[in-house]
This record gives C-alpha cells, sequence and structure tokens, in this order.
C-alpha cells in the first residue's frame, strides 16, 4: 500500500508540475507579446512627433496664425485681402460647399464651364441672398449693372480700381474727423468727454488745463471745435499747470486726474479708429493691442522730468513739461520751485496717436517691418513718418470723398464675389461638402487631392501646392501630439500593469514549481528505495 499511495502521489505531482511549467511558458509569451505592443505604441508615438499641421498666417510674422478653414479662404475678410483662395481639383474645378454650390448651380448646374455674363453674376448673386449669405442691400449693391466686370481678377485691370486706399496723413484725418457724425448736424469733439469745460490760454494760470496746437494755445471754443482727426494734420499737446504752492512730490490726485482724462482721449482716438477701418476680428484684435501698448507706454510709464530739482519759473516749467512730452512717448513733466511753485505736467497728443497708428500696423501685419515706437520720438519710426504707407479705408487723394467706410468694404466684397463667380464661369465647379471638416482639408491638401488656386501680383489666378501659398504655413501639429501622447501614456500604463501582473504569476508559478521539483525528486527516492526493499525480500 506504501508504494501504490507513493506511485499515486508521484503521478500527482508529475501532472501538477508540467501543468504549471505549460502555464509559465504560456505567460512567457503573453509577456512577451506585451514587449511587441509596447513597441508598437512607441512607434505610434514616434510617428505622431513628426505630424504637422497646415495654418494660416496672413501676415507672414508667424505671430498671428488662424485654424486653416474653408470658410476662412471662402468669406471675404481682411484675413484674406478681400481675396478667395480656393480650393481646386487638378483640372482647376472651384470645389464648394453649401450654400456656395447652391449659388453656383444656379449659373451652371452640371459643375461645367460658362459663359460670363452680367446676367450670370446677377443670378450667383440673387442665389447668395436666399441662401443667407449676403443681405438685402448688399445683393442689390452687387448686382447693379454697372458694378460687374467679367475682367475682375483676370488680369485685364487693377482690381478694385473704385477703391481709393487713403496713402496721406490728411485723408485719414479727413476721414476721422467725419467719423462721428451721428445725425448729420453734430459731430463729437475730442476733448468731450476728457475737457467739457473751459480750457485757459495763460501759461501761469494755476490748475487750469490748456491746449497747445502747433506751438500755440488755444482757446475754449477752438478746443471744442478739434476732432480726431486733427491729431494727425496738427501737432497738439495737453497740458496742466498745478495749483499754487503745491508741495513736492506734486499732488497726486491731480495726476491721477490728468492721466485718467488722457485715458478718455484715447478712448476717442480708438473710437475713431474703430469707425473708419475694417470691422473684423483681426482689425478689432489689433485696435485693443494698440490700446493696452499705448496704455503702457504713456499712461502707466514714467513720467519723464519729475524728478528734476532745479529752481525754475512757472512760465519756464511750462516749456520744460511741453518738450519732455514732445521729445519723449510718454507723459513730460517740468519743475517750478522759483516762482508758486506751478509745476506742469503734458503729454504729445499727436505723437501718441501715431504711436497708436504705429502698434495697430505691427499687430495687424508683424513685428518684421521697421516701424517702432521707442522710447524717444527721434528712435522711433511712426506709420505716419512714411509717406507711402497705406491706410486700408476709402477716400480720395485729396482726402475729401463721400465714400463711407461701409462702402468701402462692401465693394472689397464685391470684388471678391466678382473673382469668385468669374473662376467658376472659367474653370466649373464640384461640390464636396466635406472640405468643411479641417482635418478633411489638411490632408486633401498635404496628398495632392485639392490645391489652391489664388491671385497673383499680376491680377491671374495661378493653382499650386499648399506650400507655395505665402500664408499657408505648415507648423508642428501640437493637439495631435498632446492627444498621442495622452493615449501613450494611457496604453503604457495598461500594458505596464498586465506585465507587473504577468511578472507575480510566473514568480508564483516559478515558486510552486520549486517546490513541486523538490517534493518530485522526494517521492521518487522513495519509490526506488521501497522497490529495491520488495526485490531484497525475494532474494
Amino acid at each position: 500500500m506504501g508504494l501504490a499511495a507513493s506511485q499515486a502521489r508521484f503521478l500527482a505531482i508529475t501532472s501538477r508540475k508540467a501543468y504549471c511549467e505549460f502555464e509559465s511558458m504560456q505567460l512567457a509569451q503573453e509577456k512577451l507579446s506585451i514587449t511587441r505592443d509596447m513597441a508598437e505604441i512607441s512607434e505610434k508615438y514616434q510617428n505622431a512627433l513628426n505630424q504637422t499641421t497646415l495654418v494660416w498666417d496672413y501676415d507672414g510674422s508667424g505671430e498671428n496664425p488662424y485654424n486653416l478653414t474653408y470658410d476662412l479662404l471662402m468669406t471675404p475678410s481682411v484675413l484674406n485681402d478681400y481675396n478667395p483662395y480656393l480650393i481646386t481639383t487638378r483640372t482647376g474645378s472651384v470645389v464648394l460647399t453649401g450654400a456656395l454650390a447652391s449659388a453656383a448651380a444656379a449659373i451652371s448646374p452640371n459643375g461645367s464651364p460658362v459663359e460670363r455674363s452680367e446676367a450670370g453674376f446677377q443670378a450667383f448673386i440673387d442665389k447668395l441672398k436666399s441662401q443667407g449669405i449676403l443681405t438685402e442691400s448688399d445683393a442689390e449693391y452687387m448686382g447693379n449693372d454697372e458694378i460687374y466686370d467679367k475682367n475682375i481678377g483676370y488680369g485685364s485691370q487693377p482690381l478694385r480700381d473704385n477703391i481709393n486706399y487713403i496713402n496721406d496723413i490728411n485723408g485719414l484725418a479727413y476721414r476721422l474727423s467725419q467719423s462721428y457724425v451721428s445725425d448729420g448736424t453734430e459731430t463729437r469733439n475730442l476733448f468731450s468727454t476728457a475737457l467739457p469745460g473751459n480750457v485757459s490760454t495763460d501759461k501761469t494760470a494755476a490748475d487750469s488745463d490748456k491746449i497747445l496746437v502747433n506751438g500755440n494755445l488755444i482757446d475754449t471754443n477752438t478746443k471744442n471745435s478739434l476732432m480726431v482727426g486733427d491729431l494727425l494734420k496738427s501737432d497738439i499737446v495737453y497740458i496742466h499747470t498745478l495749483p499754487d504752492n503745491n508741495t513736492s512730490p506734486s499732488d497726486e490726485s491731480i495726476i491721477t486726474t490728468f492721466k485718467e482724462n488722457v485715458t478718455k482721449i484715447l478712448d476717442e482716438i480708438v473710437q475713431g479708429i474703430q469707425s473708419v477701418f475694417p470691422n473684423d476680428l483681426a482689425t478689432e484684435t489689433a485696435i485693443n493691442t494698440a490700446k493696452i501698448l499705448v496704455e503702457g507706454t504713456y499712461i502707466n510709464n514714467t513720467i519723464v522730468g519729475r524728478n528734476d530739482e532745479a529752481i525754475r519759473s512757472t512760465e519756464t516749467a511750462f516749456s520744460n513739461a511741453v518738450n519732455n512730452a514732445s521729445a519723449n512717448n510718454a507723459i513730460g513733466y517740468g519743475n517750478a520751485k522759483g516762482n508758486k511753485h506751478n509745476d506742469s505736467i503734458a503729454i504729445n497728443l499727436s505723437n501718441m496717436m501715431a504711436a497708436f497708428l504705429t502698434y495697430f500696423e505691427l499687430s495687424l501685419n508683424g513685428y518684421n517691418s521697421n516701424y517702432n515706437v521707442g522710447a524717444t520720438t527721434s528712435t522711433s519710426y511712426y506709420v505716419t513718418d512714411d509717406p507711402y504707407y497705406n491706410y486700408l479705408i476709402g477716400d480720395d487723394e485729396e482726402g475729401a470723398s463721400d465714400i463711407s467706410m461701409a462702402d468701402t468694404t462692401l465693394a472689397m466684397r464685391t470684388d471678391f464675389y466678382m473673382q469668385l463667380y468669374n473662376n467658376i464661369c472659367i474653370n466649373g465647379w464640384t461640390r464636396n461638402d466635406g472640405v468643411e471638416d479641417e482635418k478633411y482639408l489638411d490632408n486633401a491638401l498635404k496628398n495632392g487631392t485639392y490645391f489652391i488656386t489664388s491671385l497673383n501680383n499680376d491680377g491671374y489666378f495661378y493653382q499650386g501646392r499648399y506650400n507655395e501659398s505665402d500664408c499657408i504655413v505648415e507648423i508642428t501639429d501640437t493637439d495631435a501630439i498632446a492627444q498621442a501622447e495622452a493615449e501613450f501614456n494611457t496604453a503604457k500604463v495598461k500594458l505596464t500593469y498586465k506585465e507587473d501582473q504577468i511578472d507575480l504569476n510566473m514568480k508564483n508559478l516559478d515558486t510552486e514549481i520549486s517546490s513541486l521539483t523538490t517534493e518530485y525528486d522526494s517521492v521518487k527516492n522513495l519509490i526506488s528505495k521501497n522497490v529495491e526493499k520488495v526485490f531484497s525480500m525475494f532474494q
């Protein structure tokens, strides 16, 4: 019975040991599989690090990238300079979606090229109106028989020859001076909110506001006739002389009030610019940026000349404040300790206006130009110093036009739809709503399914790859990389947990196999001795 029991135990141990070794081998295979999976997700993550995306960099600075979308390319705005950037097939057909496709179908139902005509453009405009892209008044303007030109965008004449870009200060000044007309009878004065009361023409008058225009003190009536545009036509300085016998340092509350008045004047400048420049997101952002920078430069910066302790008369302090303000992009100060201690504080508003327009230009079109606002006027190069700088609003060369800003942008948008219509007629069109998806558009442009057809300087449209466009830039896709990193980390945690569990199971199996091996050897040895004992009994 002992031998039989030992034999049964031996077989059980052998079976269990074989099972454990088989399980250990399976776990080793699973661990090898995890290693392959880890290598696969690592490779996928490394590939994701090289992913790129296309963005719209309209000013070429790299500072203002926008997501590249179909709407951005096909909606007139300052971002595309009111010119369509067409998505086209290899054969040149214009790829359209939604309402634009419906408007194209009104002139070419099957997408084939058609002859350009005033009637066709009218049908195109009418459909855009019914689709909600154009308002009633816009469609009425664009549908005027005298407006349509079938050669717009095809080199026969300069684009927008009915638009006059202001290229001199007088033109912009005139437009700004007209910008506050409300009901046809009243205009809004530059100082209406800042200095609604009287101003003094006496340099030594204590605790009073004064305004210098081209070096001459003006009276209240003249002050009330000044507009925002006058800041460009004249040299205007705002001064305040502090009260008699003020202590040093000067009364902070009066200086605070002075700065508050400067802020109100800056608000008038901002409202003037907003009323005559294009009403779009890029312009609004540039205006807000310019305002913040001007506040930092002029209002929140150090007051120049304030620590000058020399003894001077009130009149000399007045002149010093004006000179300090005019020579620096900052508020100027003049100390008067010899005569009643009437200090003066001043700001050159014309220089502040020039700085604002310069900051606006740099924010809108990039900081790689020669324009700059330095600490002093002598180290600055304002856009107002450039006789060839063009402002994107309509006016005639004498600055006396009755074309409103709304008319200007409307004419530019009309050119946009003329160019689009002419391209559809000449090259035909096809519909693909998929291009409204940013990822789809990105891939289609990268793999050569679609191309960009845009206006060249010679007035003709040319087709090319996305990387031939000045405004489309390929950059690292940080969003895709972040997503890939998150997916990699999640998968890595799962695989690591699984691997740890396998290691633990293998360790337990190794321990059991070791124990079984010891017991296997012991039982085997016991059986061997029992067999020897049985044989010895019969010898």
